[in-house]
Order: C-alpha cells, then sequence, then structure tokens
C-alpha cells in the first residue's frame, strides 16, 4: 500500500465548510484495478489535485480484470471511501443499500449540465447521485499509418466504397491492410464501429425492448455485410492477437489501419509517435458518431472518510484535474465543457464533435445486461471465424441470444 503525502488545506465546497473539518480528517482510501504505468501516473494526477486541497490519499490497487475484490470489501462492512467500478456495480451496491450519496456536489458543480444525458443516468439512482465519471472513452477510432497512407495517396475515407478501394491498394502494395485482434472482444469493437457508421439509429434502437425490429433492419444487415467483407484484409496472425500488438504493427507500417478504443494512443506514444504526426485517427468512415464508455468511482457509506469522500468527489470533475488525468490515461475528459486545447489532436477532434448530442452513442456498459452483451459478442465472434456466414445467420443468432437474455 503506498500513502500519498499530505498538503495544505484549501478549496473545499461549501458543503464541506459547513461542517468545519480539519485536515487530518480528509483521508480517503481509493481502490482500482489500476497498475500499470500510465494507469498510475492518472491516479497520481488525481492524488496531487486531491491532496492540493488538503486530501490524504490512501491508494489501494488490485491488479485484475475484475471489480469483485473492491466489492467483496464494501459488502463485507469494511468499505474504502471510494472505489473504481462501473455502473452495473452500482446497481448492485445501491440495492444493498451500501452506497453514500454525492448529491450537493453533482449540484453545486453543475454536474447534469456538464455530463452526456446517460452518463448523468449511469451515476444516478432514483434521483441521488452516487458516482463520479473519471473519463470518456471512445471504442469507434479508426487508426492509420499516415507514412503509408501518403506513400500510397491515401486520404482518409469518407465512405465505405473508398475504404475498401483503399484497402484494396493497400493489399496489392504487399501491406497488410487491416490489423486485427481476433479475439471476441475486438471483433465486437469493430462491429459497432461499422454499426455505429452506418446505422447509428439501429445501434441505438438494439438497445431497447424494440430490438427485434433492429436486429432485422436493413442497417444491421448492411453493418453485417460490411464486417464480412472486412475478413478479406486482416492476415494469418489474427486469431487470439493482443490488441497492443496490432497498434504496434500499424505504428510501425507492417499494417495500415486498425480499429481500437482511444487506449490504443498509449502504444503510439509509447513507440515515440505523436497523433496526427506519425499516425492519424478518425471517427468515420460514413458517420463520426462517438460510442462513449468511461469509468467512475464509487463512494461507498463511510461515515470516518465522509469529508474526505466529498471533498473527492468535487476534485475529479474539476477540468485541471480532468485534463492531467486523462491525458495520462489516454481517454477523454468525461466534462463536455472541458477546454481540451492542451491534449491530443484526437481528442481534439473527438469533443468537438461531442458537442452536437446527436452524436453521443452510449457505450453497450450503459444500458445493455453483461449477460446480452457476451452474448452478442460471442455471436460476432462466431460469425467473423466463419467465412461462410452470411449476415442472416448473425442476425438469427443475436436475436436468439437477446430473446434468451435479459
Amino acid at each position: 500500500m503506498r500513502i500519498f503525502a499530505k498538503s495544505t488545506l484549501c478549496g473545499l465546497t461549501a458543503l464541506l465548510l459547513s461542517t468545519s473539518v480539519h485536515a487530518q480528517d480528509l483521508s480517503v482510501e481509493v481502490y482500482t484495478n489500476w497498475v500499470s504505468g500510465g494507469e498510475s501516473a492518472a491516479l497520481n494526477a488525481i492524488a496531487t489535485a486531491f491532496e492540493a486541497k488538503g486530501g490524504k490519499w490512501i491508494d489501494f490497487a488490485v491488479p485484475g480484470d475484475s471489480n469483485a475484490p473492491g466489492i467483496t470489501r464494501i459488502v463485507a462492512g469494511d468499505p474504502m471511501g471510494a472505489a473504481k467500478m462501473q455502473s452495473t456495480d452500482l446497481d448492485e451496491l445501491y440495492a444493498a443499500g451500501l452506497m453514500a450519496d454525492i448529491d450537493q456536489v453533482a449540484a453545486d458543480n453543475n454536474w447534469k449540465e456538464r455530463l452526456a444525458d446517460f452518463v448523468w443516468d449511469s451515476i444516478t439512482r432514483d434521483g441521488h447521485v452516487y458516482g463520479a465519471p473519471i473519463n470518456a472513452q471512445s471504442e469507434v477510432w479508426l487508426w492509420y499509418n499516415k507514412q503509408v497512407f501518403a506513400d500510397l495517396g491515401i486520404e482518409e475515407p469518407q465512405s465505405y466504397d473508398e475504404l475498401f478501394a483503399d484497402l484494396d491498394k493497400i493489399k496489392e502494395a504487399g501491406i497488410i491492410p487491416l490489423a486485427v485482434g481476433g479475439q471476441d472482444w475486438q471483433l465486437a469493437i469493430l462491429f459497432y464501429k461499422v454499426l455505429a457508421g452506418v446505422a447509428p439509429d439501429v445501434y441505438l434502437q438494439m438497445q431497447t425492448d424494440d430490438y427485434e425490429a433492429a436486429l432485422n433492419s436493413d442497417g444491421f444487415k448492411q453493418a453485417a455485410e460490411i464486417f464480412g467483407r472486412l475478413r478479406d484484409y486482416d492476415d494469418d496472425g489474427s486469431p487470439g492477437r493482443q490488441w497492443n500488438v496490432a497498434v504496434n504493427m500499424v505504428a510501425t507500417g507492417q499494417a495500415a489501419m486498425m480499429v481500437m478504443g482511444d487506449w490504443a494512443k498509449g502504444e503510439f506514444t509509447a513507440a515515440g509517435q505523436t497523433a496526427d504526426v506519425e499516425y492519424g485517427c478518425m471517427l468515420g468512415p460514413q458517420n463520426d458518431a462517438i460510442i462513449l464508455t468511461g469509468d467512475m468511482f464509487l463512494f461507498p457509506k463511510d461515515d470516518a472518510e465522509r469529508a474526505g469522500q466529498l471533498l473527492l468527489a468535487q476534485t475529479m470533475l474539476e477540468q485541471d484535474t480532468q485534463v492531467a488525468f486523462n491525458i495520462a490515461k489516454g481517454s477523454m475528459p468525461s466534462t463536455l465543457d472541458t477546454d481540451v486545447s492542451t491534449m491530443d489532436a484526437c481528442t481534439q477532434k473527438a469533443m468537438a464533435v461531442l458537442q452536437d448530442p446527436a452524436k453521443r452513442l452510449p457505450g453497450l456498459s450503459y444500458v445493455m445486461s453483461p449477460d446480452r452483451r457476451t452474448g452478442l459478442q460471442d455471436a460476432i465472434g462466431q460469425y467473423w471465424s466463419d467465412d461462410s456466414a452470411s449476415p442472416d445467420s448473425l442476425i438469427a443468432d443475436v436475436l436468439s441470444t437477446f430473446q434468451s437474455t435479459n
């Protein structure tokens, strides 16, 4: 466990001032599963801002893909002050009466007006606020090697017809057109990008009770056809490939393009590359709507850490914290009004698009049950791996999955 140093008390919210708390009362133990270098740097950005206001950050990091260690402690009656979780985790913990609201902080700092509607919905239950969304991440970036594009006279494609023409030209040049991570979750991201590009209305309808109409629509079938055609442009090493390997294939020019979330920027940065210089990023072709996911911190009931919780929640959505954290994390600010002029070109591009509410599409983790998401992901992976599978077979498999889950 690492404990960050304490600094001078300043800048508390009106709510905190009214409690006449002292600096020693502002300790918060913070649970995350973020342990990599970039993740630790991002957490340090929050801790530094928190401690500048008199807080004391106590780190409780457990590596792994699950939030189970944090949930177990909360349920067992040994809560930490703040925990990095997902909206689905909030459902369980709120139902058990284990969450503390941060209503006053959210009201004092105009969170509802500063967040996308579905992000606001993800942190509220029954009219109360229980989470602080620290970032936004877009899953639907197309990353490309700018030198490969320049050498072949290719510009950013504006439609899928243009994209396929470019892929053919790249293939003829002996370069892998599309670096694909052949794991189900990566293939699902690729499919969602196509669907958001050709039929964003269908992507949204798929998340509702009217999913049968969405799955049987021309838009869903067109997305399945395009997705299936992309099989012809990956390489034999695709099955099981890790996402970071695919990113590095683009960074080195072994491949021309790949699709992945904005966390891919971390790999380009590690390779000494800069957005819009050595590598390019685009949200199209066809439609630049952005599928957004993100991380949040929840605040379990813990009277001993209550004052620190409120100060930490306030600090997390301040503009300076949002910028510093997300530069380190490779993601975007959760707050739509944040000045991103000091951030990378891709983030600036995305934040400009997000000013249009119609371009903000909720990631499935906000609106779809884990069972249904897993079934959809499995069906997409099976469809990709079977060259003989037709779009109708994907539609049938997804429809069956949705009908058997809730």
